[in-house]
């Protein structure tokens, strides 16, 4: 089976992810409460970061695989849109952890949550009209 383009960015966009989500938990098991100046609450939000990222990231994958077997059209466009939104989850909520970790702003944890629900949500939708066309 070849892959579209769009599961194609996707799934290069999650491993990318994936890979980060290997290093900062690495880090957090690693010293990093030696170099951030929150001490040790950094091992705990890097932690919760990366779990948070490697969860999403292997959802993209999982997302962009379903995008090439789903139909053209809605389905697609719900398929790509939960990828974008769990992609934007990952960037605001664990972006903010390691943020927070070096005493930066975690104003956008929040975003990255609710991004993470509404990507879900897409995939209910885009997985419940690609049933109905198939009945």
């Amino acid at each position: 089976m070849s892959l579209s383009r769009t599961a194609i960015y996707l799934i290069v966009f999650a491993a990318l992810n994936g890979l980060i989500a290997v290093i900062t938990g690495s880090l957090a098991a690693h010293g990093i409460e030696a170099i951030a100046p929150v001490g040790e609450k950094a091992a705990t939000w890097f932690y919760d970061g990366s779990d948070f990222q490697m969860k999403m990231a292997f959802g993209i994958i999982f997302v962009a695989l379903l995008h090439d077997r789903v139909a053209e059209g809605r389905q697609r466009k719900l398929m790509l849109a939960t990828g974008i939104l769990f992609g934007a989850g990952i960037f605001c909520f664990s972006g903010s952890l390691y943020s927070l970790s070096f005493n930066g702003p975690g104003l956008l944890a929040p975003v990255g949550g609710l991004s993470a629900m509404i990507g879900f949500l897409c995939l209910v939708f885009g997985a419940i009209s690609s049933s109905a066309k198939s009945l």
